[in-house]
């Protein structure tokens, strides 16, 4: 794997790669996978996926690209495995750290309003740079979000969209489901597992279609 440090001077770079390299592998989806996921956030409707606006197609396909493991790893792993000889180094490079990409409960800590956020992950307690445009020019200090994280080394990227949470989401019967059964004490450690992470992301994210939260998550 050619040996690439991320910079935030590349930025722009790795938005657009990411962006591109989202667009190839989902041009390689399966139906039944997608299908699959679109029955686990409650998008499958009369044998079709149904969803209200564009951030519930983006949380889908997040979903599907992260969450999903039919083979013990995600799509962005089984593409960069599939098609490596045909990748650029910073292609391969960026496509080993999206495989790493966990689902984070965050919380905004500083934003400078331009481009970076300093965050503290609720359950797991670190504390990150977090680049993003949107976010930092549009979240306040305190807000509490969710979405899958691309950790770059110096700073992390979040994938897609990303859910504003509030206590009725955090609340919910399916969010507290997916958290019960781990004691605080190793709930780090539990998370820190993509498959359990998956797990937490179907909650939230399912629960905030049903509760009717993604027309306003921009």
């Amino acid at each position: 794997m050619t040996n690439i440090t991320f910079s935030i001077t590349d930025y722009p770079t790795i938005r657009r790669t990411l962006f591109d390299l989202h667009t190839r592998i989902y041009k390689n989806s399966n139906a039944d996978e997608i299908k699959t996921c679109a029955k686990h956030l409650g998008l499958w409707h009369k044998k079709a996926v149904n969803a209200n606006n564009d951030v519930e197609v983006e949380l889908l396909m997040d979903y599907w690209l992260y969450g999903l493991q039919p083979n013990g790893f995600n799509m962005a792993e089984k593409y960069l495995r599939l098609h490596k000889n045909q990748l650029t180094g910073f292609e391969q490079a960026l496509l080993s750290r999206m495989r790493l990409a966990r689902y984070s409960v965050f919380q905004v800590a500083e934003t400078n309003h331009l481009d970076t956020l300093t965050v503290v992950d609720v359950f797991i307690k670190n504390r990150f740079s977090l680049i993003d445009q949107h976010l930092a020019q549009s979240a306040g200090t305190g807000q509490v979000m969710a979405g899958y994280l691309i950790d770059l080394g110096d700073f992390c990227l979040q994938s897609g969209a990303v859910l504003p949470l509030n206590k009725a989401l955090l609340q919910a019967d399916e969010v507290i489901d997916a958290l019960e059964r781990v004691g605080d004490e190793n709930l780090a450690d539990y998370l820190l597992i993509p498959a359990n992470a998956a797990k937490l992301a179907r909650a939230m994210i399912s629960t905030s279609i049903r509760l009717g939260f993604t027309g306003s998550s921009r």
